[in-house]
């Protein structure tokens, strides 16, 4: 699903029930979707629900407003979309990676680098492997069930942070030919707390616990939106926009409202990583 974003002071929302799940259309709240002034308004791509199939639509409407997967393909390409599954190309993989800052796996064949401010950032499966996934990667075993892959195996997290910054770079250049794409989406999952815009008496409006952030090619926020979110355990959340050229030069995510570690109770919304899809990588002008 793909609507025009619009920002107002409402605290409103237009919101589709399906048997599948939530399907989030067209965010009109200013706590929710910030776009700055002077700047275009990016077409937005959202859904959240319980399982795979309750974001397949908005995930593949954002491809496909991308254009083909020019996979593994060295730039400059005009025309297309990369993607990172974390997977390897082999879905049955359920190796654990060891921290690394920053994560440089995917910058030359796919044009895209990733920091944190913590220790680094890994590849890893809920559980299982020979490393034991991401119940052993942080010692809390009950991160065995909480979590769900959309596309096999391996999910993707900063360690001793919650927050990953993605940077764009021509494919094939080894990062020596910085980018800008038009579009970036993610998918996570047990996003649980609330995107920040239903008050609650009690609680007040609270506050959103997964945040993702656009900037331009001077460090200048394009656009900020929160993840919308869907109860329950193992639970699947999609965000992405697109503007019609390529102005964002990075993407800083928040996912969740602590780093990983605690337990995932009302207090600490842990959230975990999945396929990240974005436009292909254009030279900065």
């Amino acid at each position: 699903m793909q609507t025009k974003q619009s920002v107002t002071n409402s605290n409103t929302r237009a919101t589709v029930i399906a048997a599948f799940g939530v399907l989030l259309m067209g965010l009109a709240v200013s706590e929710t979707a910030q776009a700055q002034a002077n700047q275009p308004t990016p077409l937005v791509f959202q859904a959240a629900g319980p399982d795979a199939t309750s974001i397949q639509g908005a995930v593949d409407a954002f491809r496909a407003s991308l254009g083909d997967n020019n996979a593994n393909n060295p730039g400059p390409i005009q025309k297309g979309r990369r993607e990172i599954n974390w997977d390897g190309g082999n879905p049955n993989l359920l190796d654990t990676t060891a921290p690394v800052n920053p994560f440089l796996v995917f910058l030359n064949t796919r044009g895209s680098q990733y920091k944190t401010p913590g220790l680094g950032l890994s590849q890893a499966p809920p559980s299982g492997g020979t490393q034991g996934g991401l119940a052993v990667l942080f010692g809390n075993p009950n991160y065995a069930k909480i979590f769900r892959t959309f596309s096999r195996s391996r999910l993707f997290t900063p360690v001793g942070s919650n927050i990953t910054e993605a940077s764009f770079s021509i494919p094939g250049t080894n990062g020596n030919a910085p980018a800008t794409v038009r579009g970036f989406g993610a998918v996570f999952t047990d996003v649980d707390q609330p995107d920040g815009t239903t008050p609650v008496a009690a609680l007040g409006n609270r506050k959103a616990s997964t945040l993702i952030e656009y900037f331009d090619k001077n460090n200048r926020l394009l656009f900020s939106s929160s993840v919308p979110a869907a109860p329950g355990d193992g639970s699947l959340s999609f965000f992405g926009i697109k503007f019609d050229d390529a102005r964002i030069a990075s993407v800083r995510i928040t996912a969740g409202n602590v780093a990983p570690g605690p337990n995932d109770d009302r207090k600490h919304d842990i959230v975990m990583m999945d396929d990240f899809i974005y436009g292909e990588p254009q030279l900065i002008q």
